[in-house]
């Protein structure tokens, strides 16, 4: 009876060791928590570090510009300015491959490990849309089928300026004056091309 008992006590610890390790991921570096990143930079400076490579179109002027994840953090902190939500404010996004990914510390006893959630990204007008393309537990993967109903709940309650239409997350982003005509991901790099209108003077 005692040799059963010491089995079950290492297979109790074995496992515990096993789900910890996949568990525990690297920990989210502090200074790019939201709540600690500095605003150095908009998307309105941006743009107008663009416009050298602006071309005319029928609706105005067009450019392009690359963000990397510090650039968008930034960007997001700004549009989150007025946003007490502490949990939002301890998340970090990054931009890898072509996903932006969205992590979130969690507590699991004595266990510290991450949630992380991967979305593609497209846009309408100075609107970013968000849809879940998977998750992560540590390093466990998540059915979106769980996460979805978390993250309607979480965003309901937020003061953070985010919506959820359906199972779509919708970022407004700062007024600048310009059209979003598309935002992409790849190679890491957020790419965003704008459009800002120009008004012809009538002639008379």
């Amino acid at each position: 009876m005692w040799k059963w008992f010491k089995r079950l006590i290492v297979l109790v610890i074995v496992v515990f060791f096993a789900v910890a390790a996949l568990l525990i991921p690297d920990k989210i570096d502090s200074q790019d928590q939201l709540k600690n990143v500095s605003i150095q930079t908009s998307l309105a400076d941006l743009a107008q570090a663009g416009i050298g490579g602006a071309s005319l179109s029928s609706g105005g002027v067009s450019t392009e510009i690359n963000l990397d994840s510090n650039q968008f953090r930034q960007i997001l902190k700004a549009s989150m300015a007025d946003s007490n939500d502490e949990t939002l404010l301890n998340s970090t996004v990054e931009l890898n491959d072509s996903y932006l990914t969205a992590k979130l510390p969690v507590s699991l006893g004595p266990i510290e490990s991450t949630f992380s959630l991967d979305f593609t990204v497209s846009t309408n007008k100075e609107v970013i849309l968000l849809d879940l393309a998977g998750a992560h537990l540590g390093r466990l993967p998540v059915p979106k089928s769980l996460v979805l109903p978390y993250l309607k709940k979480s965003i309901a309650q937020s003061s953070s300026g985010v919506r959820m239409v359906n199972n779509q997350i919708q970022l407004k982003l700062p007024e600048i004056g310009y059209e979003i005509e598309q935002a992409t991901v790849t190679n890491s790099k957020m790419k965003v091309k704008l459009n800002i209108p120009i008004s012809l003077p009538t002639s008379w």
